[in-house]
């Protein structure tokens, strides 16, 4: 069947100001972004041959069941010219936050932390989460008996880098609406910016006994449909950047860290006119002060204490 899950199972700021005062705007992070995906009908179709000389005319429709819930049915006449029915939900039918944090593990390996949050707003539970590296060594902690796996570089939308996928089964109690959940990585590779994609919902379609018209499956969206957002993950090519090197990789990112919410306008002109002119050890002690008040989050520190340590 078209679209299916493609996934191959592992083997396993002047020199440093102090941090600004409470009660001013905070780093806040931005929630997974939603598919503008829109599911229909379809408009053209052929008709199935039932007999001999005889053709019938599936009527091939999508229905919205649930627009809160992303609840579809998906309607067809069958070879036994009965209605049949197969209920389908978006993927993206969830409101959730991605927080990262990275800390130096044994062996100096770094230890990469997601935090997912599913939030009271969520229509349904967190079923999905991926995240993506560009690092050789990566091992997810696997922490259960649930699923962990590779996304297969074939699918368009992680095509670059390397997918891990923790599956719901990897979460050892279901992440309802208002809960929230870890997952980990380990690599020796330092952190820089990275994707991550996140699903709500089930995503297994119950078969009735026959395939749906070909037109119907054709309507239906892939993996485009996953909310996807920013992260911090392993990359190789940071640990081999000069100082120079490092200080313009994260020069061009303070805008969209700022977009994603993980700073503050007033920490992006801080550091966008500091980096380069203050020491690592200057700049780590402001991002400290920073981090406690909330000017920027673990994200933002993480990058920037991998900086430090180029």
């Amino acid at each position: 069947m078209k679209k299916l899950l493609l996934i191959l199972v592992l083997s396993t700021s002047g020199a440093c100001a102090g941090p600004v005062s409470q009660g001013v705007q905070k780093a806040q992070r931005r929630p997974m972004q939603r598919s503008s995906v829109v599911l229909e009908s379809p408009k053209e179709y052929m008709k199935r041959t039932s007999g001999p000389a005889e053709s019938l005319d599936p009527k091939p429709r999508v229905e919205l069941v649930d627009a809160k819930a992303g609840k579809y049915a998906l309607k067809w006449v069958g070879q036994d010219g009965t209605e049949k029915v197969i209920e389908y939900q978006r993927a993206d039918a969830i409101d959730a936050v991605v927080s990262a944090s990275v800390s130096k593990g044994p062996s100096s390996r770094y230890v990469y932390t997601y935090t997912l949050k599913n939030l009271p707003s969520s229509p349904t539970y967190l079923s999905g989460f991926v995240v993506q590296n560009f690092a050789d060594s990566v091992r997810p902690v696997e922490s259960n008996d649930g699923f962990v796996g590779l996304m297969s570089r074939e699918i368009q939308e992680f095509k670059d880098g390397n997918w891990v996928y923790f599956g719901a089964s990897y979460f050892k109690d279901e992440v309802m609406p208002g809960r929230e959940t870890e997952v980990q990585i380990v690599s020796s590779a330092p952190p820089g910016l990275t994707g991550c994609r996140i699903t709500g919902g089930e995503l297994t379609l119950k078969g009735v006994g026959e395939h749906m018209p070909t037109e119907l499956e054709d309507a239906m969206p892939g993996y485009e449909e996953w909310p996807r957002g920013y992260t911090i993950g392993p990359v190789d090519d940071v640990a081999s950047f000069s100082r120079a090197e490092g200080v313009e990789y994260v020069l061009g990112r303070l805008p969209l860290f700022e977009q994603l919410g993980w700073m503050t306008p007033g920490a992006r002109r801080w550091y966008g006119a500091h980096l380069k002119q203050d020491s690592p050890a200057a700049v780590l002690r402001r991002a400290e002060g920073d981090l406690q008040s909330e000017q920027i989050t673990t994200e933002v520190y993480g990058v920037l204490r991998a900086l430090k340590e180029s």
